[in-house]
């Protein structure tokens, strides 16, 4: 019998710029984690109106780069039920995004979030026993849990739940999508990979600009110092 697996979907709207960057800075955070059951968490995306077999923006492509990501091999593809059943978290650039994706599939609804209210739901979980071990149960923990608080956390306003398209805009544009959604992403998949702590210990981690895997790791001679640092 194989393992057991946790499948992490990410929906934007044509599957070429905020979901594949997603998808891409979660992968990496996993690779990064070395665990040895790291490949039992599956990373994917698609579009709600996105257009089979294209390639990624090249704007949001360049974007990746100051993490130490690349979008090698990818192609679009549209969202389907299917997808949208496979996946035990699926995490979405807008609220638009999320409410198609559960219009779609209906009893999805407990598993569905927009990328920025996941990770403040996230933020907010300070249980009173740690999480389970195990890589799989442990996602699917969270999950739940994200699930439960949902509406005890309100965001100061609706719009802070979406990361703003960049398509059509500047280059800098690019890489304020891609900033927002590895910081949003940081303390999730720490959790998920067995980093757990407690939740006003992520302050630092969650505000700092990021530079992949060599900015991450200076992160305790930052709080030693007590100020962040370029990169």
């Amino acid at each position: 019998m194989g393992q057991e697996q946790f499948h992490l979907l990410f929906v934007c709207t044509a599957n070429i710029c905020r979901s594949p960057i997603a998808a891409e800075l979660a992968r990496l955070r996993i690779r990064e984690s070395q665990r040895s059951d790291s490949r039992q968490i599956t990373v994917g995306s698609a579009g709600t109106a996105a257009r089979d077999g294209l390639s990624m923006d090249p704007r949001a492509a360049a974007a990746l780069g100051p993490f130490g990501a690349s979008p090698g091999g990818f192609a679009s593809r549209a969202l389907t039920r299917r997808l949208t059943d496979a996946a035990d978290l699926v995490l979405t650039a807008e609220r638009g995004h999320r409410a198609a994706v559960v219009a779609g599939l209906p009893r999805s609804h407990p598993k569905v979030f927009t990328i920025l209210e996941f990770a403040r739901l996230v933020r907010a979980l300070d249980p009173a026993e740690p999480p389970p071990d195990g890589i799989v149960p442990r996602a699917r923990w969270l999950v739940r849990e994200a699930s439960r608080t949902r509406g005890l956390v309100p965001p100061p306003a609706p719009g802070d739940d979406d990361v703003a398209d960049p398509v059509g805009r500047s280059a800098r544009d690019f890489e304020t999508c891609a900033t927002t959604i590895d910081r949003a992403l940081d303390r999730p998949l720490r959790l998920m990979l067995g980093r757990w702590t407690p939740a006003g210990e992520d302050a630092v981690a969650s505000t700092a600009p990021p530079a992949g895997k060599r900015f991450r790791a200076a992160l305790p001679r930052l709080r030693a110092f007590g100020r962040p640092a370029e990169p």
